[in-house]
């Protein structure tokens, strides 16, 4: 009955296991715990803001295995780094919902959030910590209009929309226009100058997997990394490249029929176990000739069905490997059960689990060659007989493995990026264009609310500043000057001024410099921020459990 025991004048402390840490709030320390938790929230957005945009730093960063990761995309940073408080985790919790649910805009998502704590911060010491319930209802009401009005789901609603895009495989037209509108500022933000080499393989790829009505699933595009050489040398395979070679000396067929085996190719053991006597030589000679008799007979089988490539995800015998040559088979080991069902997708075989001849329903068509990329061997099997493919593969080159990881990572935003344009293809104008305007519009109804919200909503408007402000910083640019200019313009109506880093120091129309954003991946990442600060601005109670496990070693 011990654990029932309860010592009452031990408070909190008494009820809880020995261990535990907790913080609240109190008349007294004016809100220590929610200035705590939005300085720690505000710390981890200051660290990451620097990453934004064209001219945005890199990060390297050195995991928990002491691999090194060099890279500006801010949820690649917050998956290798390891948050503890638990305010700035719900930062970074948002940030990985966008990730999954766009697959851009994470710093912005990140940067807003944070920017937003910081003007609760400096309200809270104006108006008075107690006052927290009407900053968020003026944050609140602020939301309402920005998700609502200005980036609204509905396409009744125009706000800040100033055009939408075709589907991409509509027409070649449409698919240049997604390519100068959405793609080269996605690429840009990552990999300045190599927008327009990236841009092209993508929407290449895009054109090879693409139907006109149809989202694009981002599986579809594959990346393969060959460390040597340099972008430019970069190109898009319509069909599978595996980054292995060929396990026979034969090592092309131009049109062949593919077979592919879930298992190994090779002599199975049966379910029973058993031993085999053997008196002479010759009971030896028979038990060999009857194996080979049955190896042969399969690999006979799958050549006279019309296969010329057979692909294993097991392994390939000797006695099997002689016999594929003999029929003039070419075979290809996958040891990656993942790859396996990327080959199938691209060559439409389907994998057996049976070793003998496939149907012709069960084949695939593709024509198969053995190259030699940067010094690796690689295979390809380009899907050109009936001149479709549901896969392409983007084969990547750079000198280095920390610039291969980070082109990757380039090219999978961007492949998000045309997801999101299938979707919902609204555009809004980049630059900090968007963000400004929505700030100049928030500004004009905090005037129809003369009540303490008021302060608020002009708060969350100025935390809109921080794109365009943050872009010039990162340019080496006079932001004050730079942001005056921008407000000054959208004032008088011109809503598509904002930072384009190409010109001279200051503010430039985004129609004219053709940088536009995606409304759908605006309106997400701001959301996401949105409820992420008002969640951490709700806390006045930190309660930590005991951690697990034994005391840490030393050093650690």
């Amino acid at each position: 009955m011990s654990s029932m025991a309860y010592n009452a004048a031990a408070g909190l402390g008494g009820m809880l296991k020995a261990g535990h840490e907790h913080y609240f709030d109190d008349d007294a320390d004016g809100g220590a715990v929610v200035a705590r938790s939005i300085s720690a929230a505000c710390e981890l957005s200051r660290m990451l803001s620097s990453s934004l945009g064209p001219q945005g730093r890199n990060k390297l960063v050195v995991n928990h295995l002491e691999k090194i990761i060099v890279t500006s995309d801010c949820a690649s940073i917050l998956k290798e780094i390891e948050v503890e408080h638990p305010a700035a985790k719900l930062l970074e919790l948002a940030v990985e919902q966008q990730e999954k649910e766009c697959g851009d805009g994470t710093n912005l998502s990140l940067m807003f959030a944070g920017e937003l704590l910081t003007s609760t911060l400096d309200l809270m010491k104006t108006m008075g910590w107690r006052h927290k319930t009407d900053i968020l209802e003026g944050y609140h009401l602020a939301a309402t209009k920005l998700l609502k009005d200005l980036l609204s789901t509905n396409e009744d609603e125009k706000g800040c929309v100033v055009g939408k895009l075709q589907h991409p495989a509509s027409s070649p037209e449409a698919l240049k226009e997604l390519q100068e509108k959405v793609l080269k500022p996605v690429l840009g933000s990552k990999q300045y100058g190599t927008e327009d080499i990236l841009s092209d393989l993508v929407g290449q790829a895009c054109q090879i997997v693409l139907q006109e009505g149809m989202v694009l699933q981002p599986e579809s595009i594959r990346t393969v990394k060959i460390l040597g050489g340099n972008l430019s040398q970069s190109a898009c395979v319509q069909g599978f490249v595996a980054q292995r070679g060929v396990e026979t000396t034969k090592t092309r067929c131009e049109k062949a029929k593919i077979a592919v085996y879930a298992s190994g190719v090779e002599a199975s053991a049966t379910e029973a176990k058993g031993t085999v006597l053997m008196k002479t030589a010759d009971d030896l000679k028979n038990y060999n000739r009857t194996e080979e008799a049955k190896m042969e007979e399969i690999i006979q089988g799958i050549a006279e069905s019309g296969v010329q490539v057979l692909v294993t995800g097991g392994n390939i015998s000797d006695m099997a490997l002689h016999f594929i040559e003999k029929y003039g088979l070419v075979a290809l080991k996958l040891s990656s059960k993942w790859e396996l069902r990327r080959l199938c997708q691209a060559t439409g075989a389907t994998a057996l689990v049976r070793l003998g001849a496939p149907t012709p329903e069960e084949m695939g068509y593709s024509t198969v060659t053995q190259k030699v990329v940067g010094g690796r061997t690689v295979t390809v099997f380009e899907n050109d007989v009936d001149g479709s493919s549901k896969i392409a593969t983007l084969v990547l080159r750079a000198s280095t493995s920390s610039v291969l990881n980070d082109l990757e990572r380039a090219v999978e935003d961007g492949v998000h990026a045309v997801q999101m344009a299938c979707k919902d293809g609204r555009l809004v104008y980049g630059g900090g264009a968007c963000e400004m305007e929505c700030a100049v519009q928030l500004d004009q109804f905090a005037d129809q609310h003369p009540g303490l919200e008021q302060y608020a909503i002009r708060a969350f408007a100025k935390s809109l500043e921080c794109v365009a402000r943050t872009l010039a910083d990162n340019a080496g640019w006079d932001a004050v000057q730079v942001l005056a200019d921008i407000r000054a313009a959208h004032v008088n109506g011109q809503a598509d001024v904002g930072i384009d880093i190409t010109s001279a120091p200051g503010s430039k129309g985004m129609k004219e410099a053709n940088v536009y954003d995606l409304m759908y991946v605006k309106r997400s990442a701001l959301k996401l921020a949105i409820e992420a600060a008002t969640t951490v601005l709700k806390v006045d109670q930190i309660i930590m459990s005991k951690r697990s496990g034994g005391p840490k070693m030393p050093g650690q």
